[in-house]
């Protein structure tokens, strides 16, 4: 019964507060259907209105307090009596509620990006600064030298060195290549295991916004 009561409510505060509003811009040659339809309109957006400040008014009107239907007519009824100004008011703060939102997302997806480009390792572009497995420079792949013995690497599985590699590497978010280099697999093997590693929930992806390069991470 809330619902029905409180769309009564709005009606009839809208009428009601339309038809003040004609009175007082009368002498402005206001219209008597604008000036209703102006606080029909004004009326039904009080819930949003309500909404964005956190009113629990509404929440009290759908559970029967009779004092809150008084409450919330009245409110109905001053917004419809200050259709024009109440409408423009709401517009413009729903708006800017909008914009900042925006702007917050833009300012989380900007520091992710900076974090992500700092923390993970080289593209294919920059390959060439990297250093050759084995040449002793403190690289993250200085711990494969030529002649090692594979058989570590048989003895784990191609999953678990995907993740051991990922875990063990200095770079929060990994390339496929990279990976690959480090664990000394194919990039389609890799490939294939970070898919399988995603669907059981072990590692998420992102794009790198410097340069579109998906990279890796543990969960």
């Amino acid at each position: 019964m809330g619902i029905p009561i409180l769309v009564s409510i709005i009606v009839a505060a809208g009428f009601l507060g339309g038809t003040a509003n004609y009175h007082m811009e009368q002498a402005n040659g206001a219209s008597f259907r604008r000036s209703v339809l102006l606080g029909l309109t004004a009326a039904a957006t009080v819930p949003l209105f309500l909404k964005t400040v956190s009113s629990e008014l509404m929440t009290e009107c759908l559970d029967g307090k009779e004092v809150s239907y008084f409450v919330f007519f009245g409110f109905c009824t001053v917004a419809a009596i200050f259709s024009s100004k109440f409408l423009q008011s709401l517009g413009d703060k729903i708006l800017q509620e909008i914009k900042d939102v925006k702007q917050t997302q833009e300012t989380l997806t900007e520091t992710t990006d900076i974090l992500v480009s700092q923390n993970s390792d080289p593209s294919d572009t920059d390959a060439a600064a990297v250093p050759a497995p084995g040449a002793g420079d403190g690289s993250e792949f200085e711990s494969f030298k030529v002649g090692d013995s594979k058989s570590a690497a048989v003895v784990q599985s191609d999953e678990q060195s995907v993740l051991s590699t990922m875990k063990s590497s200095r770079f929060a978010f990994r390339t496929i290549e990279g990976i690959a280099k480090d664990a000394r697999m194919d990039l389609d093997t890799v490939k294939i295991k970070l898919l399988e590693l995603e669907k059981q929930g072990k590692v998420n992806k992102i794009k790198r916004a410097r340069d579109g390069v998906m990279v890796w991470c543990i969960k």
